[in-house]
């Protein structure tokens, strides 16, 4: 059995920079000082946040509030220096790769909508023929929106505008691109399937049939390798996205949900979907070498840019629980792990970004 250890915490430098959490419960932001591990500052953006989402630079970080359709600007100081309202409601918004757009998408508008990052200020909006759930950016601009229910998946592509759409068998879950941005992956919840579309043409390369449902989709570090979790089956499988195929299925706790990837050393973190534990897999051996609990209803995860620590929000408890990467240890009772240290953030934490300090 593992427990806290926030009394006796083993050696660790901390991150310079801090964690901005979207605490869903609350109207603001928590900000962590990640080399402390204490709450710095609670940052009001009026109105539930759902996402944050680290800048370029540190002077432009983004909070997104769905129920006003409205994104925020927080500064290196953690002050919110803009705010705008893109739509009547936001799902998801992401930064493409060179920095130069926001992207997000709106429900009930049905429609992809281009912004500027520094203003805030629409510069596109692409009408989309379903209302968008989720979608994902690759590094030579092209967009992929899954609809959910609707069971359909659209391309964009933003150098030419170019709109094409595919249909799928069953509703939609998560798409990715592949690295090399020439395949898109779907997640086929209905079929418990994974769906190969070729990029841009947008036409079905193949499916590879899964144990489970594939509701969350994560790339390691050098997204060489696919891991995917949800209902049916107490494992993950493991894809190798070029050769698109199952490489393995590895038992991961009980009823495996989100998850997050540590580089070096190369971990896998799986949380429990209705408990409250994370399993730790070690991706190079493919053996679970720990086992941690965290907190009420794990519901994100991500690992501080060196590899020290893996920050797990915890949904029900409204907590973020630390573990400490660099002191895991592999052995066969399964006890190469132990909590680092837990602080309380807010109600309903879900998601969070990591930003540096500025000097």
């Amino acid at each position: 059995m593992l427990f806290a250890a926030a009394c006796a915490r083993k050696k660790g430098t901390g991150y310079p920079g801090y964690a901005l959490i979207a605490t869903s419960g609350d109207n603001s932001i928590a900000a962590v000082d990640l080399t402390r591990f204490q709450l710095a500052k609670i940052i009001s953006v009026g109105a539930p946040p759902s996402a944050v989402l680290a800048g370029v630079t540190s002077s432009h970080n983004y909070v997104l509030t769905p129920g006003n359709g409205s994104v925020h600007i927080v500064d290196a100081n953690l002050n919110v220096i803009a705010s705008r309202k893109l739509s009547n409601d936001i799902a998801e918004i992401r930064l493409t790769f060179d920095g130069k757009r926001l992207i997000a998408i709106a429900g009930s508008a049905r429609e992809l909508i281009e912004a500027n990052p520094v203003s805030l200020s629409v510069v596109a909006r692409h009408p989309l023929s379903d209302p968008p759930k989720q979608f994902d950016i690759s590094s030579s601009g092209h967009i992929a929106i899954s609809s959910g229910r609707h069971c359909s998946v659209e391309l964009i592509d933003l150098a030419s505008g170019r709109h094409t759409s595919a249909q799928m068998s069953g509703a939609v879950g998560q798409v990715r691109f592949r690295a090399d941005g020439k395949l898109l992956l779907a997640s086929n919840l209905g079929d418990r399937s994974l769906t190969a579309f070729s990029v841009p043409g947008l036409r079905v390369v193949t499916e590879l049939p899964l144990a489970m449902q594939p509701q969350s989709l994560c790339f390691n570090a050098d997204a060489g390798q696919l891991f995917v979790s949800g209902e049916g089956m107490d494992a993950v499988a493991i894809v190798f996205p070029y050769q698109f195929e199952v490489d393995q299925t590895v038992l991961a706790g009980r009823d495996p949900g989100v998850m997050g990837c540590s580089a070096s050393p190369s971990y896998l973190f799986v949380a429990s979907g209705s408990g409250s534990d994370i399993s730790i897999l070690d991706i190079d051996t493919r053996k679970m070498i720990g086992i941690v609990n965290v907190g009420q209803k794990p519901a994100f995860i991500t690992v501080t840019p060196d590899d020290q620590y893996a920050l797990v929000l915890n949904e029900q408890s409204g907590d973020m629980a630390v573990i400490h990467v660099q002191a895991i240890r592999a052995n066969r009772s399964k006890t190469g792990a132990s909590l680092f240290t837990m602080l309380a953030v807010g109600s309903k934490p879900v998601q969070a970004a990591i930003v540096p300090r500025t000097i």
